[in-house]
């Protein structure tokens, strides 16, 4: 049985009212640092005015834990716990707690003190100029020499894979709108990669430096090395990522490419031999029958048409099914007058541009429940945000729930 369906959260007495921020922090130890997470960030949301609440997700840890936090949880401050009855994972965990949360911008954390708690002001200003997602860059590095150059070499692939500027997405400290946990899927370890995916569906990603307190860890040398398996799962999660961003909407790109290499492959091979067998005549060294390199090219034409194919079925699928494929994000829309008359003639854009859209501002004459979340009334950061411009009008809209004068 599902352990979501037969956990209640726990609340605080305060009901469902929607909130400036959720605080979403997986546990899978007794190490949490539970209080200090409270305190030390909760004392920077106060100082903004916000109205916050915090989800702390079990992932598998004994019963007696969960007993533990729940009877240290502190009054007046609202403080919901999950459990799960085994371990599942960073991912499933957060997504638990995105399910549950009712900020309208969520901070996700680690279960212990990773970057100076003032430094969240910087995560929120980055929200308050416009970006969607804000991921942290830990300087200086605290962690073993070798883990740091793991870190670069990983940072490193995946900006040159993806054509992104993110320089630590190990990092798990990250804040974003609500629209983006409800739209971009963190299933398996792919939260690792969600300011990727993020900006690849159209979202404004921003990126600000940070100062590393402390880093959870086995050692100062060997110990950062982990087992085979994991570098092996990193390899495919890079693999997946690549393809989700790249050939989703036009796999026979993908699957035609490396089809046709394959193919390439077997008729070279099978070129060669046919080349030697003239050249050479009837000798019992060059006859097609000897020679086990034809088996070989045989099978890599074979297999190159049925990866064309593959490809072509996929292709097929996509075309036949995309008018219900919305991986589009609309940033802005702007209102005609005859908007009702569209809406009668059975497009509907107004509605689809609500429904599918907000992924960027709105116009000042739509309800204040449509803006985008603004979580402060400070002058933000705007240098903070590296991989999309994010248009001016955006960074002076009002504060969501504030009606104009």
């Amino acid at each position: 049985m599902n352990a979501l369906a037969t956990m209640a959260p726990t609340g605080d007495g305060n009901g469902d009212s929607m909130r400036d921020l959720t605080v979403v922090v997986p546990v899978h130890d007794e190490a949490v640092e539970f209080e200090a997470i409270i305190e030390q960030f909760g004392r920077e949301f106060a100082k903004r005015g916000l109205t916050y609440e915090f989800v702390f997700v079990l992932d598998g840890t004994p019963d007696s834990l969960f007993e533990d936090l729940a009877a240290r949880r502190p009054h007046g401050i609202s403080v919901r716990l999950i459990k799960f009855n085994q371990p599942f994972g960073e991912s499933i965990a957060l997504a638990a707690g995105f399910k549950i949360a009712r900020g309208r911008a969520v901070l996700t954390l680690p279960q212990y003190i990773q970057i100076d708690p003032v430094d969240v002001n910087k995560l929120l200003d980055a929200l308050d100029s416009g970006a969607d997602v804000v991921t942290c860059w830990r300087l200086p590095r605290l962690d073993p020499w070798l883990n740091r150059v793991q870190s670069s070499i990983f940072n490193s692939v995946m900006r040159l894979l993806t054509r992104t500027r993110v320089h630590d997405l190990n990092c798990m400290v990250r804040a974003m709108v609500r629209r983006v946990f409800e739209d971009v899927s963190v299933q398996g370890d792919m939260y690792r990669f969600l300011p990727v995916l993020a900006f690849r569906a159209g979202y404004d990603v921003a990126e600000v430096k940070v100062r590393h307190l402390k880093e959870e860890g086995r050692g100062k040398l060997l110990g950062s090395l982990f087992g085979g398996g994991v570098y092996l799962r990193r390899i495919l999660d890079i693999a997946a990522l690549i393809f989700l961003t790249r050939f989703t909407r036009k796999p026979l790109r993908f699957f035609g490419l490396a089809g046709g290499a394959i193919f390439g492959v077997g008729m070279l091979t099978c070129l060669v031999l046919l080349i030697e067998f003239i050249g050479g005549g009837d000798d019992p060294g060059t006859r097609l029958k000897n020679r086990a390199w034809l088996i070989f090219g045989a099978l890599m034409i074979v297999l190159g048409v049925q990866t064309f194919f593959i490809g072509l079925v996929a292709e097929i699928v996509i075309f036949t099914q995309a008018r219900h494929l919305k991986d589009y994000k609309i940033g802005r829309v702007s209102g005609g007058g005859d908007a009702g008359q569209e809406g009668k003639s059975g497009t509907n854009r107004g509605d689809d541009a609500r429904r599918e859209g907000d992924a960027g501002s709105v116009d000042a004459d739509d309800p204040p429940s449509s803006r985008s979340p603004r979580l402060s009334t400070r002058r933000p950061d705007e240098s903070s945000v590296l991989l999309g411009p994010v248009p001016k009008e955006r960074r002076g809209a009002p504060r969501a729930g504030e009606g104009r004068s």
